[in-house]
């Protein structure tokens, strides 16, 4: 089709000089004024739908039409220019490459404009969307357009794809040997997309390495991890393949265990007092009562004989987690107290033996 628009200007043109060039260059304006004139008003129309893909072609397809107006301005220009030269064989091939990365343009940035179109939209509706698979789909589109439109150059040019794809078999090998980080990281990326142990936002630990922090970006080579003391942690994805991750924000419940120790001489208040922390651990509401609630007398100590506390709150949320947990403490604190007991600290008796003589 360009080629024929290339025959047609051609033919039309003449041998005008200058005042084609101009006739050329005007035609064009005009022709881009219009389509971004065309374009606002179907944007305009489009953000009354509720349809996402309209949007994204009509922002993403902005700049291609303008540079596809003035790609066949220009190369009719330099048709003309060059009449029957021997650079003049290459105009078809440059015509079919320019085409070629237009549209390849034109569908990356469909893609990234419906990807973020989706993501907000989901965002201020609030819906839940996987954010990371959603960019991780986005990104492998995008890198099929680049490889295609990779290809058409290639074959525009002359390069033989068959002979590259069989050279590429052969060279394979060693690629992959000189490039094996790579890949492993490549393929621990696709893992994390696939399988998800982890997504945005968790908080993650592992136990084999010292890593400990909250999920801000799932990259294809490397994750980037953010401490708690605020530190960025790049950790390539082939790592996590070979060690062991926990996953703490998908915690059903969090377990609140302590021991108390009291002094021996209120051994024989021992037994009021646990049955009253049991009543405590099960008229709570922040204690899931179908989960196991426990206080018991435990063990006879070095300096203390102590009894234990064990239950499990619903919340997860470090913050609201150790509330609970504060407030539970104090009030076992506040029971030890009512009944004139006292928490043991390390002490240690001596019992002297006096001898006559």
């Amino acid at each position: 089709m360009i080629e024929q628009w290339f025959e047609i200007g051609q033919a039309h043109l003449g041998q005008g000089g200058v005042s084609q060039v101009l006739l050329l260059l005007g035609g064009a304006l005009v022709a881009s004024v219009i389509g971004r004139w065309l374009l606002n008003i179907l944007q305009r129309g489009a953000q009354r739908t509720t349809y996402l893909m309209d949007d994204a072609v009509l922002s993403s397809a902005s700049r291609p039409v303008q540079a596809l107006i003035w790609f066949i301005a220009l190369t009719l220009i330099v048709q003309l220019l060059l009449g029957e030269s021997s650079f003049a064989s290459w105009l078809p091939k440059i015509q079919r490459a320019g085409v070629f990365l237009i549209l390849g343009w034109f569908l990356f940035s469909l893609i990234r404009d419906y990807s973020a179109e989706a993501r907000q939209r989901a965002r201020a509706g609030g819906k839940e969307l996987d954010e990371d698979l959603h960019l991780a789909v986005a990104r492998t589109l995008q890198a099929a357009i680049v490889v295609l439109v990779g290809m058409g150059l290639l074959q525009t040019f002359g390069v033989s794809i068959v002979g590259l794809l069989t050279f590429s078999g052969v060279g394979g090998l060693v690629v992959g040997f000189a490039a094996k980080d790579m890949l492993g990281n490549f393929f621990g990326g696709l893992m994390l997309h696939m399988d998800r142990p982890f997504k945005t936002g968790d908080w993650v630990r592992s136990p084999d390495r010292d890593i400990e922090g909250t999920v801000e970006r799932i990259g294809w080579r490397q994750t980037l991890i953010r401490t708690f003391s605020k530190n960025a942690l790049y950790i390539p994805n082939g790592m996590f393949l070979n060690i062991v991750i926990e996953n703490p924000s998908q915690m059903s419940h969090r377990m609140i265990k302590a021991v108390i120790g009291l002094r021996y001489d209120d051994l024989g208040k021992m037994k009021t007092i646990v049955d009253e922390v049991q009543a405590l651990l099960e008229g709570s509401p922040d204690i899931d009562q179908e989960m196991p609630v426990l206080a018991r007398f435990d063990m006879f100590n070095d300096s203390s004989v102590d009894f234990f506390i064990q239950c499990y709150t619903p919340e997860v949320h470090r913050a609201e987690y150790t509330r609970i947990k504060q407030n539970l403490l104090l009030a076992v604190a506040e029971i030890v107290e009512r009944h004139g007991a006292e928490i043991a600290f390390p002490t240690r008796t001596l019992h002297v033996q006096s001898q006559s003589g």
